[in-house]
């Protein structure tokens, strides 16, 4: 996830907590993307809980080098620190934890107007300290799921690669990825045969275009069976799911549109 903290319900794991630990390595994986390895210290003891968890990237504040927080962290806490002292951070989906070397992969998008996360993830370094608070969820299909439709910009990706991964062999799957232009394409692996189409904005700035809406307009939709899943712009989520739900007749249980982050001229989107 990006720099915007995510306003939505979303299904909480058994527990939360805080992990303290390091940078160990940083690896620009595609022209705006940056992948930023953590390892050692509490996260031995982190545990997998689903193939989109993610975990709130906690810093030091502004113009520190050092955490003012400690595995304790709560964010009642959070509300009673002086505001010099409070941590800065963003969601972020873990791209891959590795639980026998007890390390884990967030990639950051790396967006134009960067934020305090993105800002650091462009020039971390291996040993800089971090905590990172969590893990939730927000993919839940249904039981009684027979097909996946999957939609993300560049935010989205990290997670709807985690998704397409964990897919069982013969998964009926159908992913839209809007990204700027085919420079920005990555490739996916998938153990499915998922159908995974992308949409170039060719020069128009991010959160703008309604190419995700568009391409699901001109699907043939079912009203049952088929779980939406998708991870982008706050109001190009939002859009998305009234379609889905209003037009197309899912049920709420049968979508997940989590709104990643906020285009500047869309302050007044709130999630749904």
């Amino acid at each position: 996830m990006t720099d915007t903290q995510q306003e939505t319900t979303v299904l909480e794991p058994l527990a939360t907590a805080t992990f303290i630990t390091t940078v160990a390595r940083v690896e620009h994986i595609a022209r705006s993307f940056v992948r930023i390895t953590f390892a050692g210290g509490d996260l031995e003891h982190f545990q997998s809980v689903g193939p989109d968890q993610f975990l709130y990237l906690l810093l030091p504040p502004p113009g520190r080098r050092q955490l003012t927080i400690d595995a304790g962290f709560t964010w009642d806490q959070y509300r009673d620190m002086p505001e010099q002292d409070r941590p800065v951070g963003a969601y972020y989906t873990v791209r891959h934890h590795r639980p026998e070397v007890a390390e884990l992969d967030i990639d950051v998008f790396l967006h134009a107007e960067r934020g305090p996360a993105s800002g650091w993830a462009a020039t971390a370094q291996p040993g800089d300290p971090v905590a990172l608070w969590g893990p939730r969820i927000a993919y839940a299909p249904p039981a009684d799921t027979a097909s996946l439709l999957l939609l993300a910009d560049e935010a989205g990706i990290p997670a709807l690669a985690s998704i397409l991964e964990s897919l069982a062999p013969g998964t009926p799957a159908r992913a839209f990825i809007e990204v700027s232009e085919a420079a920005d394409e990555q490739s996916l692996l998938a153990a499915t045969d998922a159908d995974v189409t992308w949409l170039h904005r060719n020069g128009r700035e991010p959160g703008g275009p309604t190419l995700l809406l568009d391409a699901v307009r001109d699907l043939d939709l079912a009203p049952t069976g088929v779980y939406a899943w998708g991870g982008g712009e706050i109001r190009a989520m939002n859009d998305l799911r009234r379609y889905l739900r209003q037009e197309c007749g899912l049920a709420r249980t049968a979508t997940s549109l989590v709104g990643y982050w906020r285009h500047p001229h869309h302050t007044e989107d709130a999630q749904e």
